[in-house]
């Protein structure tokens, strides 16, 4: 009768072992599930430069195997020293890894953006393609692109919903996940980086992986998914896609592939950014998933527009990031709110002058509601939610200038 519990204790001991040796671990529920290969994954990969002549460089990488043969990943790296930095020591800069969204690729522009700002970083191709050089876009953040020789799963419906029957290999989020894991073992390995200040951040389906990929790489000092949440199957721009898999099919794929089973194992410090009215993730699934979280914070921004050049735009990313691994004053405003009785008390630290209460009385779906802001004039005070709110917050901007918000009330 006893053996069942040594072994039990003997799994538990040796997931503990490889969560000290590698910083990664899946989560609890998802432990024997999901046959990625956690040691090796925390290892830089095989790689090679492919231009090292630009103030941006390319390299591929080592990915997993698909139809039968390894993959290759590329990837665009630019850090303070490639842009032109000198006498540069070892473990200089901190890192941060870039996830693009649906139909987007590697950004060049991305990468150099976060170099001028002090970061070692890296934005990988998540499709199996390579973009076109950037005289051949239409715009900085085009996403032109040719399929590479040994690329991996397509980023299409197809093999984000529609393989559960068939091996990982075969399953874009399998690809990913390992691919965004992999490129943080890689600059983790580069000397000019500093290995214990990296952090994370994507864009839409960027912002999905970035919640998928902080539950399982421990690794990562912060992390900021844009637009992307879970809680996707309860109503969002995949709401087809969900019909056509049936029940029993997406309560496989909620376990395996919705952010909400991964979110609670991040230990990474998140904030959350998303729009009011974001016609993919929507707000109440996107409040859902970051109450998961074991340290959130919320910046949910009145009609912010869905693109991967406004999901890069906001200021707010770069400040949290920053203060969670080095300037530690970008972010330190906080919200405390009591609700009684249709009153709410509130009192906010290093709070500018603008300072509103959010909300929309309308029932339409999350993507077509009206919201409207209440001017508040001051930073601790009271004020009634109006009786035909449906969902309300606070939002102000502190003396910082970040946009910063509450948690959404009235969505259960």
């Amino acid at each position: 009768m006893k053996k069942p519990i040594i072994i039990g204790l003997t799994l538990f001991l040796l997931q503990g072992l490889v969560m000290a040796q590698t910083g990664l671990s899946l989560p609890p529920a998802l432990k024997g599930e999901i046959p990625w290969d956690l040691s090796t994954l925390s290892q830089a990969p095989d790689f090679e430069w492919l231009n090292q002549s630009d103030s941006v460089w390319s390299l591929r990488y080592t990915g997993e195997e698909y139809e039968g043969k390894v993959t290759e990943v590329f990837a665009y790296y630019a850090s303070p020293a490639t842009i032109g930095a000198e006498n540069v020591g070892s473990g200089d800069f901190p890192g941060i890894v870039l996830v693009h969204g649906g139909g987007g690729t590697a950004f060049q522009i991305w990468v150099k953006e976060w170099a001028e700002r002090g970061y070692a970083a890296i934005a990988m191709d998540l499709g199996g393609d390579q973009p076109l050089p950037t005289a051949e876009q239409e715009n900085p953040w085009g996403s032109k692109r040719t399929r590479m020789e040994n690329g991996g799963p397509k980023q299409d419906d197809v093999h984000k919903f529609f393989r559960l029957g068939e091996a990982f290999t075969e399953q874009w989020q399998f690809h990913s996940v390992s691919n965004i894991i992999r490129a943080h073992s890689l600059i983790r390995s580069f000397e000019e980086v500093n290995p214990d200040q990296t952090a994370i951040t994507g864009i839409s389906w960027g912002g999905y992986l970035t919640n998928l990929t902080a539950g399982v790489d421990q690794r990562f000092a912060a992390a900021v998914p844009v637009y992307g949440c879970g809680f996707l199957q309860e109503g969002s721009a995949w709401d087809k896609q969900f019909d056509s898999l049936g029940l029993a099919k997406t309560q496989r794929w909620v376990k395996l592939w919705d952010p909400s089973s991964y979110v609670g194992n991040a230990t990474a410090d998140m904030l959350f950014v998303n729009g009011t009215n974001d016609f993919a993730y929507f707000v109440e699934n996107w409040q859902k998933t970051a109450n998961l979280a074991k340290d959130a914070q919320f910046t949910l921004i009145p009609e912010m527009k869905h693109s991967h050049l406004h999901g890069a735009a906001p200021e707010e990313i770069y400040r949290f990031i920053s203060t969670q691994l080095e300037d530690k004053s970008l972010f330190v405003s906080s919200i405390k709110l009591k609700e009684k009785g249709g009153e709410v008390k509130y009192s906010i630290s290093h709070a500018s002058n603008e300072i509103y209460m959010a909300y929309t009385s309308d029932e339409k779906r999350s993507p077509e509601r009206e919201w409207k802001l209440i001017p508040l004039d001051k930073a601790k005070g009271k004020v009634t939610v109006p009786t035909d709110a449906k969902l309300w917050y606070i939002y102000w901007v502190d003396d910082s200038g970040n946009r910063r918000s509450s948690e959404v009330q009235g969505w259960e």
